[in-house]
C-alpha cells in the first residue's frame, strides 16, 4: 500500500468514526442539559485526541527504531572498511578498485542500481561517515582522494544536492553541514535555485556555497543589498570558517577592507574590521583611515583601533593619539591597547598624560597597565609614578597590584591587548 493509499484509509476511517458519534451525539442526548452535552462532547474530543497523538507517536517511533536497524546493519557492513579509511596510519592514495575491493562491493551492481537503494540508507551511511570524520578530529588531508573515492562509489554528492536543493529546511541546513564537513563542491544549478528562494536563510546557504566555491578574489555577495539588509552574527562565524578554508587551499582572500567600505551599517563595517584583523590584512589597513576619520561609532572606532594596534600599523599611529583627546572614555580603552602593541617608543608620554589628566578611574587603570607593558622604560615610569602617587592614586596602584588578572599571568602585549581583560573595574569598594 503506496502512503497516498494509506492515508486514504485513515482518512475514512476518522471521518467515519467523527460522523458515527456526532449523530450518535445528537440523537442520544439531544434532550440532556446543555453543561451535559458539552461535557460529554469535550470527553469524546479528547478521546479522539488521544487515539490521534497515539498513533502519532507510534508512527515516529517505527521510524526512529527502523533508522536505528538501518544505521546497525550498514554499521555491521562497512563499519570495518571506514574505520580503515579513517585510520590514522593510512596516508597512501586508494584506487577505486582497491576501495570497492576493500567495501566488498561489485562495481556492476553499483553502475546498474547503485549501491544504496533508498534514501534512508544514504542518509545514514552519511551519518556514519560524519561522526567518524568528527572522532578523528578531521584531520584527513592525506586521505581525502580516498575519501571522495569512497563518497561517489556511495553516490553521495548527488544525494546530498538533492537534499539541499530540494528538502525542507531542517533536512538542508543537515546536508548542508555534511557537505561543509566533507569538502564536496555544490553545483551552479543548486546554488542558483536557492538564491531564487524567497527565504533569507535559503539565500543566505546560497551564498556561503558561492563565496566557498568562487575561485574570483572578489566576491559579490558582501556588495549586495541583501546582506547590507540581513546580516547577523551568524555571518561572522559563516564567513571566518570560509575564508579559513580558502586560505587553506591557497586561494586569494578579498579585500576585506573594500567590503567593510561598501556596508552601510556600522555593525556590519564592525564585522569586516574584526576579519581583517584574524586574517592579517595589514596591506589594507590605510583604507580604514577615511572609515576612521569620518565615523561617529563608538564600536566601529574601536574595532578599528585594535585592528590597527594587532596588524602594527604604525602609520595610523598619529590619528590615534589624536582620537585620545575626543573620544570617550570606553573608546580611549581600545585605543591605548592599539598604541601600546604598536611599541613605536614615542607614545610612552601620551599614555602618562591619559593616567594624569582622565577623571575616569577605568581609563587611568587601563592606562597604567599599558604603561606596565610598554618596555622597560615603561616599568621604570611606572615605579616613578607610584613612588610619587598620593591618596586616591595610592588607591589606584594598590588595585593594579592585586588585579587578578596581572596575578595569575604576567601581561604581555598580545594579553594586554585581549578582549578579556578589557573590563571595568569597580574601584569605589
Amino acid at each position: 500500500m503506496d502512503t497516498v493509499s494509506t492515508l486514504s484509509y485513515y482518512f475514512n476511517v476518522v471521518t467515519t468514526y467523527i460522523s458515527y458519534y456526532w449523530v450518535y451525539y445528537q440523537e442520544e442526548f439531544h434532550t440532556y442539559p446543555f453543561e451535559a452535552r458539552i461535557a460529554i462532547g469535550i470527553i469524546q474530543w479528547s478521546f479522539l485526541l488521544i487515539v490521534f497523538l497515539t498513533v502519532l507517536m507510534e508512527k515516529k517511533g517505527h521510524h526512529r527504531r527502523k533508522k536505528d536497524r538501518t544505521k546497525a546493519k550498514l554499521e555491521e557492513r562497512y563499519g570495518e572498511a571506514m574505520d580503515y579509511i579513517f585510520n590514522r596510519e593510512h596516508t597512501w592514495v586508494m584506487a577505486r578498485d582497491e576501495i570497492t575491493k576493500l567495501f566488498h562491493v561489485d562495481e556492476q551492481k553499483v553502475a546498474r542500481h547503485g549501491l544504496l537503494r533508498t534514501k534512508l540508507d544514504k542518509q545514514m551511511i552519511c551519518d556514519l561517515l560524519y561522526q567518524r570524520l568528527i572522532a578523528s578530529g578531521n584531520t584527513w588531508p592525506n586521505r581525502r582522494k580516498n575519501f571522495h573515492l569512497l563518497l561517489n562509489i556511495f553516490a553521495l554528492p548527488t544525494f546530498l544536492e538533492g537534499e539541499i536543493a530540494f528538502a525542507s529546511m531542517f533536512i538542508k541546513m543537515k546536508a548542508l553541514a555534511v557537505v561543509r564537513a566533507f569538502k564536496l563542491p555544490v553545483s551552479p544549478w543548486v546554488i542558483n535555485m536557492l538564491m531564487a528562494s524567497k527565504k533569507t536563510r535559503v539565500k543566505r546557504v546560497a551564498m556561503y556555497l558561492s563565496v566557498a566555491g568562487s575561485a574570483d578574489s572578489e566576491l559579490d555577495y558582501f556588495e549586495s543589498d541583501f546582506f547590507d539588509q540581513n546580516s547577523c552574527i551568524y555571518d561572522e562565524i559563516e564567513l571566518g570558517y570560509i575564508l579559513n578554508r580558502r586560505r587553506d587551499a591557497g586561494m586569494k582572500l578579498p579585500n576585506l577592507a573594500h567590503w567593510a567600505e561598501l556596508q552601510k551599517k556600522d555593525y556590519t563595517k564592525c564585522m569586516f574590521v574584526r576579519l581583517m584583523r584574524r586574517f592579517d590584512q595589514r596591506e589594507y589597513c590605510a583604507q580604514l583611515e577615511p572609515m576612521f576619520r569620518e565615523t561617529k561609532h563608538k564600536k566601529l572606532i574601536e574595532e578599528i583601533s585594535r585592528t590597527w594596534g594587532y596588524l602594527g600599523y604604525t602609520e595610523a599611529e598619529q590619528m590615534l593619539v589624536d582620537a585620545l583627546l575626543t573620544q570617550p572614555d570606553d573608546t580611549k580603552v581600545a585605543i591605548l591597547h592599539a598604541i601600546t602593541r604598536m611599541d613605536s617608543g614615542r607614545n610612552l608620554r601620551t599614555l602618562m598624560d591619559v593616567y594624569k589628566h582622565s577623571r575616569n578611574p577605568h581609563v587611568r587603570l587601563e592606562a597604567l597597565r599599558c604603561v606596565w607593558n610598554y618596555g622597560e622604560d615603561g616599568r621604570d615610569m611606572l615605579v616613578t609614578l607610584e613612588n610619587r602617587a598620593q591618596g586616591d592614586d595610592k588607591k589606584l596602584f594598590t588595585f593594579f597590584h592585586n588585579d587578578l588578572t596581572l596575578s595569575r599571568m604576567p601581561l604581555n602585549k598580545e594579553q594586554a591587548y585581549h578582549p578579556s581583560v578589557e573590563t571595568e573595574f569597580n574601584l569605589s569598594n
